[in-house]
């Protein structure tokens, strides 16, 4: 129930934060980003509370319950969490709004 709430609330999030700077059109950019955003966060919270998904063959078939964090797993899903950060803000410099040098769109450029 936690994965699901704060897979909720990052989407809620990132919508808010980006929907002034990222076009409206959608392209393999931010499919980029998104997808290895939400796997990013499907391993790294799955990993802090120990739903091990090295054996799961699907979606949650075969994931199994530890007893303690996964750590590679959370590193690898934090790692990619900071992985899609870093292309997010990429999407904006490549043919999206004009940001000033302290990333920042300038209010005459906003749609």
């Amino acid at each position: 129930m936690a994965l699901i709430g704060m897979i909720v609330a990052a989407m809620i999030i990132s919508t808010r934060l980006h929907s002034r700077s990222w076009p409206g059109r959608p392209g393999w950019q931010y499919q980029r980003v998104l997808s290895l955003g939400f796997f990013g966060l499907l391993f790294l919270v799955a990993g802090l509370i120990g739903w091990d998904l090295r054996g799961s063959s699907g979606w949650f078939n075969g994931a199994k319950w530890v007893d303690g964090p996964v750590w590679s797993q959370a590193a690898i899903g934090a790692a990619m969490v900071l992985l899609a950060g870093f292309w997010a803000r990429r999407v904006g410099h490549e043919g999206g709004l004009p940001t000033s040098e302290s990333g920042i769109v300038p209010a005459t450029s906003r749609r």
